[in-house]
């Protein structure tokens, strides 16, 4: 009975201590943040792609902070991110989808030791050629951030802060809308050529080409408003640079200047993969509550 009792006393005892803590002495602060991210694809290799625009994202997530001293706070979470970008193809670069445009076909599978005409009416017409112009991607992400927070003392109700560190991210889905250029047989020169006008492929995803992990930095500014005890509501501006090329160096799929290897009579010789490159990039304004 003794035992029990100095156990109940003892529980007593710490929730009064966590309880009492203030917002100053607290060791552990959760919350919850909203993520506005307007984010693009960087690419390192601009003589065949470069960027072609940013689209808006947008995250969300559950945000831990730990202290480490009163101006220093490990923090961490983990969110879901939704993430995307555009980008132009300059040199050529194209692929085949099967029959009815639902998956694309392996480059190695494709034989252009032939001429255009002899690929038209083979087997090989069960392919659809295109020349790729332009990519949009969208794609969610699992993220957790593993940052620094430097912060000031209270100053009229705010505390300013600073953020350094990285984000781990895994890829759970990716989509793909191709703007592309349909090559056609022409029977008259005997010879594949593009339309005048382009075309879009949605809802595409190159398995073999996807890279589904990313580490970005990640560094921002913010501010903090205590509104009452522990709670207080956080803005930060973030600017995230991913560090890993989202595709593999070499498509499974995508090959250079397809339309003169298709037309060049089959002297094409070995095909050559096509090179990619994109980096994840963004600007993160964080909205958010910490108790």
């Amino acid at each position: 009975m003794k035992k029990i009792l100095v156990l109940v006393s003892s529980t007593i005892l710490l929730v009064n201590a966590l309880v009492a803590q203030d917002a100053a002495d607290k060791n552990v602060r959760f919350g919850l943040r909203v993520s506005p991210t307007p984010t693009w694809l960087r690419s390192n290799d601009l003589k065949n792609i470069d960027n072609g625009g940013a689209k808006f994202g947008f995250g969300f997530g559950l945000q831990l902070e730990f202290r480490i001293n009163s101006t220093a706070s490990f923090v961490t979470g983990i969110g879901g991110d939704f993430l995307g970008g555009t980008q132009n193809y300059k040199t050529g670069q194209g692929y085949a989808l099967n029959k009815d445009n639902s998956s694309y076909v392996d480059s190695k599978s494709l034989n252009f030791n032939k001429d255009a005409q002899a690929i038209s009416s083979s087997t090989d017409k069960d392919y659809n050629y295109y020349e790729l112009k332009s990519r949009s991607v969208k794609a969610t992400y699992i993220t957790i951030p593993l940052l620094l927070k430097l912060m000031t003392k209270d100053i009229s109700g705010f505390k300013y802060f600073g953020l350094f560190g990285g984000n781990i991210a895994v890829q759970t889905k990716y989509r793909a809308a191709d703007n592309v250029s349909i090559l056609t047989y022409n029977d008259g020169p005997k010879v594949y050529e593009s339309t005048s006008t382009t075309v879009t492929i949605s809802d595409m995803r190159p398995s073999g080409d996807i890279i589904p992990v990313n580490v970005a930095l990640n560094v921002g500014l913010g501010l903090e408003y205590n509104i009452s005890g522990s709670t207080s509501l956080f803005v930060s501006i973030n600017y995230i640079r991913g560090f890993i090329n989202q595709y593999t160096p070499k498509s499974s799929s995508m090959i250079n200047d397809i339309k003169t290897k298709i037309n060049n009579n089959g002297a094409t010789g070995a095909l050559v993969p096509s090179t990619q490159s994109a980096y994840s990039d963004g600007v993160q304004i964080n909205v958010g509550v910490l108790f």
